[in-house]
């Protein structure tokens, strides 16, 4: 079995393959997917309508017609009238307005995301096999009128792990796709000890997230969490921290930190670019980038137990090709088996 609590530190999509072991059956994963866009009710307006999901489409916009001058002939008297008013009028200072909030844009030259994208990993834990990894790039929507990447993973024990543990599980997110930072994260858990339904609403402009969880444990029963948080603006969610490095210049001897929210915490991500080196994958023999991931919390460098890494490829697309973390009983994995390289937009 999977260890029990895993949770941010062992930071980016890692997190979402090791989280997946925390949390009694319930509701198939299908189902509930379907409905994952659906928000508390008692959420306020604004709030849901900032975060509705829309589905994006490009559209060409036809030249507007010109718009005909309306002319309104007004008697002299009421002319002169309206004049003499205008003279005696006081006069107004405007009060200063503050800047409107910008987006930063860091979009790199060349895009590695493409639509239908698909990786997948095999997870192995103590040297055996328990189970697939799936990560996808869903086609794009819309967050407020703003163009987001959706991703999604899935994770299935395999049939002899299911024996004793079955994983069945989903991530997903929904990330600038100008800026690459998050505005919405998604986890549901249906597995043997336990059932989770959790999202991250994140607002970079108000700096706060809301953070609405409900778990149910076989050895602890139910529990629901809804809070609002602060956070620092355009920080990474668990899944979208992974992408984000993938579309950033990452030289060997570079340590890279960015902010990042999970569960209404929020700490600082620390990537260390440790070495370039020739490895065997399904893609022939590649040069990848190893990375490792730590965390920090409040200037303290925190350490879960034992290194993480991951593995990228040094080219365009930046692929993840292995990832790995050392934990209290043994190492988990995720190999690349597969990819599926999508089309280019």
């Amino acid at each position: 079995m999977f260890p029990s609590r895993l949770n941010s530190e062992l930071l980016l999509i890692f997190f979402a393959i090791l989280t997946f072991s925390n949390s009694c059956a319930g509701p198939s994963l299908d189902r509930k997917i379907e409905h994952a866009t659906e928000l508390p009710s008692e959420l306020p307006r604004e709030i849901k309508d900032r975060f509705e999901i829309k589905e994006y489409a490009v559209k060409s916009t036809p030249t507007p017609e010109p718009t005909p001058v309306e002319l309104t002939v007004i008697p002299k008297k009421a002319a002169a009238k309206s004049a003499r008013k205008k003279k005696k009028a006081p006069l107004t200072t405007a009060l200063p307005t503050e800047p409107p909030f910008v987006y930063p844009n860091r979009r790199p030259e060349k895009n590695p995301m493409h639509t239908g994208e698909v990786e997948t990993f095999e997870i192995t834990y103590l040297g055996l096999s328990a189970g697939l990894f799936r990560l996808e790039v869903m086609p794009d929507k819309l967050i407020e009128n703003r163009k987001v990447y959706h991703v999604r993973g899935t994770a299935h024990s395999s049939s002899v792990f299911s024996l004793f543990y079955k994983i069945n599980d989903m991530v997903e997110s929904f990330f600038d796709y100008d800026g690459l930072f998050s505005h919405r994260f998604h986890i549901l858990l249906d597995e043997t000890k336990q059932e989770r339904d959790s999202i991250e609403l994140n607002d970079s402009e108000k700096e706060q997230t809301y953070f609405w969880n409900r778990w149910s444990r076989k050895d602890q029963g139910y529990t629901e969490t809804k809070t609002f948080a602060p956070i620092k603006p355009f920080s990474q969610d668990s899944l979208s921290a992974l992408f984000y490095l993938r579309s950033i210049p990452l030289p060997t001897g570079a340590v890279v930190t960015f902010p990042v929210i999970s569960e209404a915490d929020s700490w600082e991500a620390v990537v260390t670019v440790v070495r370039r080196e020739v490895v065997d994958s399904p893609l022939g023999k590649v040069t990848a980038i190893v990375l490792k991931p730590e965390t920090k919390y409040k200037g303290v460098l925190k350490k879960s137990g034992g290194d993480s890494f991951i593995w990228l490829t040094d080219d365009d697309r930046r692929y993840v090709i292995r990832m790995e973390a050392k934990v209290k009983i043994g190492v988990v994995v995720a190999n690349l088996k597969a990819v599926e390289p999508g089309t280019p937009e």
